[in-house]
């Protein structure tokens, strides 16, 4: 592959981002003019916006130089499957992935690229610092690093979505898919050579942000759950710790019973035991059942989405 000429594709999965489409075009092309010897290729995923995202793309489809393609679900499936189905619409040698609320500023292209051509297959973008609330930089802050420890692939801290990849890397998370996705774990499990590059994160441009508290612990589980089994093996630890317990404060009864001492007395020892216990059980079955949902959910036949239509402007 010619280094010095790429077709170059960028995902931008969007749902009700109709504000910010026009500003997103102009730095999109600012961006790309300044990097005019490669071909380049836009592909928006409206993940069933309700706002005319879609025809305020197609309107101003004049501000960007080179392809765009529309690609539109039926209804809202999601912002990972927005951009696994914008991985599985392009046609770049090299993909970037980001996001429409300029959070993710498309100025990274350039250092992006120089990585690549170092020989780098995955360049993904590394968060210095966020322009949101302390809760959210705390709770964000405590999922990477929970995940870096937990998971059984390598997962950046503090390293989203938003990155460069080649076209293998694609073709290596496109060929099977999970049913819950959590595409930056995958992008660590397909391996090869990969690098970061650090950044400032931006507040949005436009708009408030469609990831909703849920939303982002739903994307945490899918993370700490496909990519390790540690759960699973903190349910045993808590199992055997009971047990340990148990044989702890049964010990402790019988000596003091052998010695003719009065045993402690037995109401709270009993209701405190029973309780742990049984949160003990109702944990592993919680945790059990969560990692039985994700398999009910991987050997169902339905798709991740599903496209209504693919416009190319």
């Amino acid at each position: 592959m010619d280094e010095s000429h790429m077709k170059i594709s960028i995902i931008i999965p969007v749902f009700n981002e109709s504000a910010g489409i026009e500003l997103l075009l102009h730095r999109l092309e600012e961006v790309t003019t300044r990097l005019a010897a490669h071909e380049w290729e836009l592909v928006f995923v409206d993940d069933g916006s309700v706002d005319g995202t879609a025809d305020l793309i197609a309107a101003h489809r004049h501000l960007f130089h080179g392809a765009v393609t529309l690609v539109e679900f039926s209804r809202n499936f999601g912002h990972q499957p927005a951009l696994l189905a914008g991985l599985q619409h392009t046609a770049g040698d090299v993909i970037f992935c980001i996001d429409a609320d300029l959070q993710d500023p498309p100025e990274l292209f350039a250092a992006m690229l120089e990585k690549h051509t170092e020989g780098f297959d995955v360049v993904y973008a590394v968060r210095k610092s966020r322009a949101e609330s302390w809760l959210k930089r705390c709770a964000y802050k405590l999922f990477y690093r929970l995940m870096q420890r937990m998971a059984d692939v390598p997962v950046p801290v503090d390293a989203g979505d938003f990155g460069l990849v080649t076209r293998r890397v694609v073709e290596v998370m496109t060929r099977h898919p999970d049913k819950d996705l959590f595409l930056r774990g995958l992008r660590g499990w397909a391996g090869f050579k990969q690098t970061g590059i650090e950044y400032e994160r931006p507040a949005r441009a436009t708009g408030e942000t469609k990831y909703s508290f849920i939303k982002l612990l739903k994307l945490a589980m899918s993370g700490w759950l496909g990519f390790s089994s540690m759960p699973l093996r903190f349910a045993t630890a808590m199992g055997m710790l009971s047990v340990c317990v148990c044989v702890v404060y049964g010990a402790y009864a019988l000596i003091q019973k052998l010695s003719g001492s009065a045993l402690p007395p037995g109401w709270t020892s009993l209701t405190v035991t029973i309780l742990f216990l049984g949160g003990v059980q109702l944990l592993s079955i919680g945790i059990l059942g969560e990692y039985i949902g994700r398999i009910y959910k991987q050997v169902q036949p339905r798709p991740l989405f599903v496209v209504k239509k693919i416009n190319t402007l």
